[in-house]
């Protein structure tokens, strides 16, 4: 881990107090800084041991990054972390943040098939809102993704999966 300042130091130490009083007044700091260095510390944030506006306050931070760079590391921890029921305002965080997720459209795929409907949802979104950004070569592996994955769609998310099939092969 790259060495921390010691305002991340005292931003951490505000984070893991999971006092309200505390986190929120260092949440719009780190907001203020454009640091996305704390985003970890925040990903490790959304859970239920996590009061609940603490958690909102860190999902819609989420949604109002604009720096590119925040991108990657908002993917792996879509791919790597288990955020249960919050995963789906995670992801809606992902569109509203209006950033180009087109290098990571697999992420979004999977959790379009193996999600809940709601998160699916909101995938389909963020995919719908890269796709036009992404390389030919990233568009016609996500199709293929999908046309192979079919299968595993359940059927209450059918229509919407079909929908989404549409949606992206319609795009050039």
């Amino acid at each position: 881990m790259e060495k921390q300042s010691s305002i991340e130091r005292e931003w951490i130490r505000a984070l893991e107090s999971l006092e309200p009083d505390v986190v929120i007044p260092a949440l719009y700091e780190i907001r203020n800084s454009g640091s996305i260095k704390m985003l970890p510390v925040l990903f490790q944030m959304i859970s239920k041991e996590t009061p609940l506006i603490i958690r909102t306050e860190i999902l819609n931070f989420l949604g109002e990054i604009k720096s590119q760079d925040a991108v990657p590391a908002i993917a792996s921890a879509l791919e790597k972390m288990d955020f249960g029921e919050h995963l789906p305002a995670f992801v809606a965080a992902c569109w509203q943040s209006g950033l180009d997720f087109s290098k990571h459209l697999p992420v979004f795929a999977k959790l379009f098939i193996y999600s809940d409907y709601l998160t699916s949802l909101e995938a389909f979104t963020v995919i719908e809102e890269s796709f036009p950004n992404a390389t030919d070569q990233a568009r016609m592996d996500c199709i293929r993704y999908l046309k192979q994955s079919e299968h595993l769609v359940i059927d209450d998310k059918l229509v919407l999966f079909r929908e989404l099939r549409k949606v992206i092969e319609s795009i050039e």
